[in-house]
């Protein structure tokens, strides 16, 4: 079996690689990586199952010629400008990645002599902000996107269906809610949070835990749940179908970050402060996800919670710093 991955060194990409080479034994994995791209995520790799491709989503050429080399059976496409703060910055790029990148890629499998199971990596963010009376959210809620990234993942969530439904391709998009665990980039709330926390454990910070909006409401689940979760949809043949994803455990931004320091070796000298460069120009407040659609048709539900989340990434940035 073949298996093509975008976004491989990314942190979902990174994890989907060891779940695979750790469970499958006949396989080949061939992982897209940009020129001078970081690779730490997957350095810990020595296994001449998997092997990179260079090839930058923005250009075409190097797209198909990625679809050529691996002759996938099954792609998994998670590369993007993943940071929704960073879109706010660089939109023009954020959209080119993520719409015109996943287009050359549909695009060169559809002219390729390929037929792969392709489970298109979207995002919970394409919902935007819903009315309180929408909550949990549906695969059928409407689309409201409220910042660049989440823009630029409607497109990526558009195209997919329209390449299944104008060309038969074989492609299972998911919306994943809030995903947390090791390797989870600085970039992003949790993960700067226990970065901090570590930091003041080894006396290298100032007692302060900066945030931004602590407010807004999220569903959190478990790296690895998501894992099994994509797995189990490129097993299966509901092609055309769209999954919101996600765990159970609903709380505040604040919330979690109380539990991270609450799980600190230092949590009695530490303090939080609003850092006005971290609050977002326009936020999404409620993430709630009604899952009901893929645990019934697949049978998935979470085995970890926010408890193992905090523990990961506190344990994460103790083991780097």
């Amino acid at each position: 079996m073949n298996i093509l991955i975008t976004g491989a060194t990314g942190f979902v990409g990174s994890h989907m690689v060891d779940y695979i080479l750790w469970n499958e034994i006949d396989c080949k994995i061939y992982a897209t990586k940009r020129w001078m791209e970081d690779t730490k995520n997957v350095d810990h790799l020595d296994d001449d199952r998997f092997e990179f491709i260079d090839c930058d989503l923005i250009d075409g050429l190097s797209v198909k010629r990625a679809v050529e080399i691996s002759k996938p059976d099954k792609v998994f496409h998670f590369a993007a400008q993943s940071f929704p703060e960073v879109s706010f910055k660089i939109p023009v790029i954020t959209l080119q990645t993520n719409v015109i990148g996943t287009t050359h890629l549909l695009e060169s499998i559809k002219e390729s002599d390929y037929n792969p199971t392709i489970v298109s990596i979207s995002s919970s963010e394409v919902y935007g902000n819903p009315n309180p009376d929408e909550i949990p959210i549906k695969e059928t809620n409407s689309i409201r996107p409220a910042n660049p990234y989440s823009i630029s993942k409607v497109g990526h969530d558009l195209m997919s269906q329209y390449y299944h439904k104008a060309y038969g391709m074989k492609i299972i998009i998911t919306r994943m809610f809030s995903h947390e665990g090791a390797r989870r980039g600085k970039q992003f709330a949790l993960s700067s949070f226990a970065r901090q926390i570590v930091q003041n454990e080894k006396g290298n910070g100032d007692g302060i835990i900066r945030h931004g909006n602590l407010d807004s409401t999220r569903t959190y689940n478990h790296i690895d749940d998501a894992i099994r979760a994509y797995w189990m949809c490129s097993e299966s043949d509901n092609f055309g179908e769209v999954y919101n994803i996600g765990g159970d455990y609903t709380c505040t931004v604040g919330d979690a970050l109380d539990m991270l320091i609450s799980k600190s070796k230092v949590s009695d000298v530490l303090e939080k402060a609003l850092d006005e460069s971290r609050v977002r120009p326009t936020d999404i407040t409620l993430q709630i996800p009604d899952t009901s659609k893929f645990k019934n048709e697949f049978g998935w539900k979470p085995e970890k919670d926010l408890t193992h989340i905090c523990d990961d990434l506190l344990n994460y940035w103790r083991e780097i710093l």
